[in-house]
Order: C-alpha cells, then sequence, then structure tokens
C-alpha cells in the first residue's frame, strides 16, 4: 500500500468509526506502520481539508465530522488531475471553460482529503505555457456557447485573413480545436457555407431571437482538409 492509499484508507478507517475515536497506536497496528508515521498522515489529511480533530483522555483518538453514512463517489487523484490539467491546457478560450473550472472546483472541493493530497502532489509537477495570441472576450465566448446550446443565429463581427471586417449571420454548429486555437463552426448566410471563424477575429457577438437551422457537425465541417474527432 502506497502513501497515497494508506492516506485514504486512514480517512475512511475514521469516518466508518465515527462516532467512535479512533487512537493513532490503532491506526498503526492496522497499516503496520509506526504511529509517527501515522501522525505524519493525519497532519496530512488535516492540512489537505479533511474535517478531522483529536479527542484527549484515556479513550481519546481521532474522529471526524463527516457523515458516516454519507457515501461520496470519488474519483482517483490521476483521473481528477487530467481533468484539471485538461482545462488548464486547453487554454482560456476553451468553450465552456468558465464552467468547467467551477466545477471542477467544487469537485476538489468534495474530494476525500487524500485524494485531494494526490491531485495536488500531481499539479505540483506540470507545467502549462499560454500562447501570445490575445483570448476571445468573455462576452463574446458567452454568446458563442448560447448560441450552440441553444441553436439560435448569432450575429458576428469578424475580421478575416486579410483585415476585412464584415458582419454575418451565423447558424452556430459546433467548436473546433486546431493547432492550439479554437475555432466557432458555423453555416455562414452571407457565404452560404460552412466556415470556421477563429476566436481572436470575433470581434463581436449578438444572439438573436431566430432559431438556427439544425445542421449535423460533420457535414458542416466535411469541406476542411484535415481529420476531427469528438473529445
Amino acid at each position: 500500500m502506497n502513501r497515497l492509499e494508506r492516506l485514504y484508507a486512514v480517512n475512511e478507517t475514521i469516518r466508518r468509526a465515527s462516532p467512535r475515536p479512533v487512537s493513532a497506536a490503532e491506526l498503526a497496528s492496522k497499516f503496520d506502520v509506526s504511529r509517527r508515521t501515522i501522525e505524519r498522515d493525519l497532519d496530512a489529511l488535516r492540512y489537505a481539508g479533511a474535517p478531522l480533530f483529536a479527542e484527549r483522555g484515556r479513550v481519546g483518538g481521532h474522529r471526524t465530522l463527516e457523515d458516516p453514512d454519507n457515501v461520496v463517489f470519488s474519483l482517483s487523484a490521476s483521473e481528477v488531475a487530467a481533468l484539471v490539467l485538461a482545462l488548464s491546457a486547453a487554454g482560456p478560450d476553451l468553450p465552456f471553460g468558465e464552467v468547467g473550472r467551477a466545477a471542477v472546483d467544487r469537485l476538489l472541493d468534495v474530494l476525500p482529503a487524500p485524494v485531494r493530497v494526490g491531485v495536488d502532489d500531481l499539479r505540483s509537477k506540470v507545467r502549462t505555457t499560454s500562447d501570445n495570441e490575445e483570448p476571445i472576450d468573455l462576452r463574446v465566448r458567452r454568446v458563442l456557447e448560447q448560441g450552440v446550446q441553444q441553436s439560435r443565429v448569432v450575429n458576428l463581427g469578424y475580421v478575416d485573413a486579410d483585415g476585412v471586417t464584415t458582419k454575418r449571420a451565423v447558424d452556430p454548429v459546433g467548436f473546433l480545436q486546431r493547432e492550439s486555437a479554437w475555432y466557432l463552426i458555423g453555416w455562414c448566410h452571407l457565404r452560404q457555407g460552412g466556415r470556421m471563424f477563429r476566436f481572436p477575429r470575433i470581434t463581436s457577438a449578438r444572439l438573436t431571437k431566430q432559431p438556427a437551422a439544425h445542421r449535423d457537425f460533420d457535414e458542416v465541417l466535411g469541406w476542411v482538409p484535415f481529420e476531427t474527432a469528438a473529445p
């Protein structure tokens, strides 16, 4: 049993024994380690946010404020770390990234303390970098997200590769990431065809009340000269 597995097991042992306190000596015997090791484990759990407290006295020990009958669905430290790192690596323009980061924060808040320790340890061993390209305005990205979710036409202000600005009504179909950049995939009413709108080139976006035509993502995207895949 490695340390992360032992931390989780120690926390679960105390939680399941509640309201009876569990002594450090009892835990040391159960996991075949020294009492000093158990004390270090308990300190790590408390530092990670586990609601553990010690009761002094002859029949004292360690208890938790967690509900012993509360069953918490738990992912492994590497699984949670993968979610955190994926959000970070996708960059600031990630569609639905704002709600994704909020969801991860909520997940981290309810993780068992040993798993949180493992997640923090893995996060400390990874670094990401950001591109120099100016990210899309947050308000614009939210409109694009709403357009895709609600299937409503979006009016865009867009600057093409030649620096020409146009106004376009677009049926928003979905999003595409390519070469570290995010694009809105949509059916352009002006060009009467599928188009990719690079996020930083979208200068404005307004959600209309007009329903967008139902269009298959792969058919709209079918003209691009490279392979795509759903996440």
